[in-house]
């Protein structure tokens, strides 16, 4: 190949190369060191301004203070029992202290014994907080030889994990999520062993969860740009929504609370850690509210169709008729 040729090409390859850094630099949060592991998602990174939630996971927790390994013990001896009496009343799966997260959380320790740094990014440019004001991040962990891995995705692939979906889809990941998650069940490795004292019903987890990624797909897919509809998931669309005072709106989100001890009842959709819509009804309409399934929070997205008000900074829409609020 000629000299000029060869100058020609790597200066080419250069360029591709570059580009290809600075589209992925649009995601670093930045490098940082881990000054505690809290648990397997629970992380401290020195020189970070606040706490962090870790994409596409969702480790079970576990005892944290100077007694955690006794207590864990003990829990152990009546494991079955202990989590079928801790299960949420409404039948939803329980978010408890198990063994099997206090083995998650050593795993996790040792695992970061010869990392050196972590690079955290985010998902997209769009939401890199949560409502809590967290930071939602994939850590890639650096270690000593150099090399590096996407902590969040091992965490799956080796079983200490499911793929957590339950707020939508990875958007850089989704696939290698998917592969992990397959091969771990695969390989019937941690959660998915049928051995480990760990939740029991990753089954019904992952078959809420995935309905509820879908619903965010069907959303983005179908509304997300058509005028008139709001998704309380983005801050964003919740910045636009409130110049919509006196108009005729449709959001889409879940409630995350629900009073029904005072005048009037209300079913709370929150954007952000400050940041809410509540769905207001008045006593000669109560009848709707468990109706509609709105005393279950936490639960599917629904979408809700009024006149958009406000009531001492909080923005409201009446409830008067079942058709205001569906899902889809």
């Amino acid at each position: 190949m000629p000299y000029t040729k060869i100058i020609t090409y790597r200066f080419f390859l250069f360029i591709l190369l570059t580009a290809g850094i600075h589209a992925q630099s649009e995601f670093v949060l930045g490098e940082y060191t881990v000054k505690e592991i809290l648990d397997g998602d629970t992380f401290r990174f020195d020189g970070l301004d606040r706490t962090t939630r870790l994409l596409g996971i969702d480790t079970e927790e576990t005892f944290k203070k100077s007694d955690a390994e006794e207590r864990t013990r003990e829990i152990a001896r009546y494991w079955t029992d202990y989590y079928a009496h801790k299960k949420d009343s409404s039948g939803k799966p329980a978010k408890i202290e198990s063994p099997f997260g206090y083995g998650t959380w050593q795993w996790t320790k040792s695992l970061f014994d010869d990392v050196v740094k972590v690079r955290l990014e985010s998902d997209d440019t769009n939401r890199t907080e949560d409502m809590y004001g967290r930071y939602l991040v994939y850590i890639f962990a650096v270690k000593t030889d150099g090399s590096e891995f996407n902590y969040n995705i091992e965490c799956v692939k080796q079983g200490y994990s499911p793929y957590f979906n339950k707020y939508g889809n990875s958007a850089r990941f989704h696939d290698a999520f998917t592969k992990a998650q397959e091969y771990a069940i695969g390989k019937m490795l941690g959660i998915w062993s049928g051995q480990e004292m760990c939740y029991p019903d990753y089954t019904e987890r992952l078959k809420w969860w995935n309905k509820r990624a879908e619903q965010i797909e069907h959303f983005e897919s179908t509304y997300s740009r058509m005028g008139g509809y709001y998704s309380l998931l983005d801050l964003s669309d919740y910045t636009d929504l409130k110049k919509r005072l006196g108009d005729t709106v449709i959001v889409f989100g879940s409630i995350s609370r629900t009073f029904t001890d005072k005048e009037p009842h209300l079913a709370i959709l929150e954007a952000g850690k400050d940041e809410r819509l509540d769905l207001v009804f008045f006593a000669e309409h109560y009848i709707l509210l468990p109706g509609l399934g709105l005393d279950n929070p936490k639960d599917y997205y629904i979408y809700a169709k009024g006149l958009l008000g406000e009531f001492n900074g909080r923005l409201q829409i009446i409830i008067e008729d079942a058709s205001q609020v569906w899902r889809e």
